[in-house]
């Protein structure tokens, strides 16, 4: 698989921290990893993989549009 060092970094980062919403784990991704990753890698990662689960959303203030919705995702039990 493609993508399974990034899957299990943020398997890893979600058992540590809890759930997370999707920008803290690109950040986290960008900062552990040398060659990063794109919020639509792991947007993909997260929907698409059943280790993961979608547990609610959260507001994000960007600097130019206002706020905008993001998803909290946790590990499935």
């Amino acid at each position: 698989m493609k993508t399974e060092r990034l899957r299990n970094k943020i398997i890893k980062f979600l058992q540590e921290n809890g759930p997370q919403d999707s920008a803290k784990i690109l950040d986290h991704l960008n900062d552990v990893t040398k060659w990063g990753s794109t919020p639509s890698q792991v947007g993909n990662i997260l929907s698409k993989n059943k280790d993961f689960r979608k547990v609610g959303s959260t507001y994000r203030k960007g600097i130019l549009s206002g706020s905008y919705e993001i998803a909290v995702w946790a590990l499935k039990d």
